[in-house]
């Protein structure tokens, strides 16, 4: 029997099994086993070493010197391979191999699923597909301020399965020239710009330290107010200057059950039912501050005194929101833009004339309606010589929430009507898909939220037809809002 120690790599497995195969090894004669010693040290076996089979003994059998060539593989199965090497199980090795193996004794039957190897290796293989797909959908990263160093955005997941080399490219394709680290309990893949790297360091003692979190913690979340995102960023520092981890790694642990995600609960239904049944969304979790994100200031004045978070210093002035109170509808817009900051009003701009239409295809006036927005001053930048609108990030929205929370109670709307996914995120305080809740109804706090697009994402349609459909869905979540306001709607 065979020894064969490797790191937990594709690359490194194929280069000893390539080796195997030249000796005409027989999967019954191997033993397959992941090294966290050297290996991971190393971060790969060299050519050589993954040539040099450790035998019983302990003495090691010659490379490929004096062996025959190893039968090509087509490129399909070494693709179904490389991604069935992904799924962590203590015989993932030996299973590719043995797949690998049968194939080149021309046993093309090992591919089908009622042969059980093959049926294995596809169960295997849809486990990561399916597991790639959550892990792209539902990854957050957390911009970093800007006058810090690299990385610029920082995201945390906790997959079941080996997928860092397998996503890796995806994220950089997505992230563009951002710099960016994705940490997870068994690696980090970095980007600085330029160069993609991959990391899986030692495990010994670092998940023994790790940080316990709150239980309200959501897969996905950045978790800031712990000591580890500064270990994970001295990792990143030491990762693209060749210079060992000043710290060793503590990894962030995530707890074994938590509130569910809106996306997850949004696809679980279908949209036919869900139009007569509100979605429920879990609470905003209690806000957690850290040393670079120092807690907010107590507001001490009115809205135009504002200053809990840096938007006052570029905007105008703070625009509030209008309208009756109370009010059986709100509306909220994610903020004002440029004409909205000169004439201190919500929605007098181009998206507000666009509501106005709106309004009117939906029976609706505006007097009748409290039309406010989730921040209250506009953010800007210069591009060009000319100002352009910006996203205001969680940490500013988590600023203006206190003013929004006021308006909520002294409103009182049954029916609040979200306008965009900032405004969506707002009040449920979760990170949602707007997409997801179209045509939708969410029960959130007492209250009932009919999400839609924002008008200026119409207007930014250059085709008309695509323009025209966007119209058309806000209109009717207008429409929605009004039944279920006057109680002609089941909520």
């Amino acid at each position: 029997m065979k020894r064969i120690p490797i790191e937990p790599s594709f690359a490194v497995w194929r280069r000893a099994a390539r080796a195997l195969l030249r000796q005409s090894v027989e999967p019954s004669q191997v033993e397959w086993f992941e090294s966290a010693g050297e290996a991971g040290a190393q971060g790969a076996l060299t050519t050589e070493s993954a040539f040099a089979i450790p035998g019983s003994s302990g003495t090691e059998i010659a490379g490929p010197a004096a062996v025959p060539a190893t039968p090509a593989i087509p490129r399909e199965l070494l693709a179904w391979l490389k991604t069935a090497a992904c799924f962590r199980a203590p015989d993932r090795w030996a299973l590719l191999y043995r797949v690998l193996w049968r194939w080149t004794r021309g046993e093309r039957n090992v591919l089908d699923l009622d042969d059980p190897d093959g049926a294995l290796l596809d169960q295997r293989i849809r486990s990561i597909e399916r597991e790639t797909e959550d892990l792209l959908i539902l990854t957050l990263f957390r911009r970093r301020d800007p006058s810090m160093e690299p990385p610029e955005f920082v995201g945390w997941y906790e997959p079941n399965h080996d997928l860092l080399e397998h996503v890796a490219g995806r994220f950089a394709e997505r992230m563009g020239d951002s710099t960016w680290m994705l940490a997870t309990p068994h690696g980090a893949v970095f980007w600085n710009g330029m160069l993609l790297r991959i990391d899986r360091p030692l495990m010994t003692e670092c998940e023994q330290a790790a940080p316990a979190l709150a239980a309200n913690a959501m897969t996905g979340e950045a978790i800031t107010s712990a000591p580890t995102e500064a270990l994970w960023l001295a990792y990143y520092s030491s990762a693209f200057n060749a210079q060992p981890s000043p710290v060793p790694l503590r990894y962030w642990k995530m707890p074994p059950a938590g509130p569910p995600l809106p996306a997850r609960l949004a696809r679980e239904r279908s949209r036919l039912g869900a139009q007569s049944a509100a979605v429920t969304v879990p609470s905003m979790p209690p806000v957690e501050y850290s040393a670079v994100t120092p807690p907010l200031r107590e507001p001490t004045g009115p809205l135009a005194t504002c200053r809990r978070c840096a938007l006052w210093r570029n905007a105008k002035q703070a625009v509030a929101g209008v309208g009756p109170a109370p009010a059986a509808i709100m509306v909220i817009g994610e903020q004002p833009g440029e004409d909205e900051n000169q004439h201190g009003e919500p929605f007098t701009g181009p998206a507000g004339q666009l509501l106005d239409t709106v309004l009117a295809h939906a029976g609706l006036k505006r007097e009748a309606l409290y039309l406010t927005y989730a921040v209250k001053h506009y953010k800007w930048e210069t591009l060009d010589q000319q100002r352009i609108h910006r996203t205001p990030v969680w940490r500013e929205l988590e600023a203006c929430q206190y003013w929004l929370e006021k308006e909520l109670a002294r409103v009182a709307p049954r029916v609040v009507v979200a306008l965009g996914a900032t405004a969506l995120q707002t009040l449920t305080g979760a990170h949602v898909n707007l997409s997801e809740y179209l045509g939708q109804t969410i029960a959130h706090e007492g209250r009932l939220i009919v999400p839609t697009w924002h008008p200026s994402y119409a207007l930014g349609m250059a085709d008309a037809t695509l323009r025209g459909d966007i119209v058309a869905t806000i209109a009717a979540a207008f429409s929605r809002a009004a039944a279920l306001a006057d109680g002609s709607a089941p909520a």
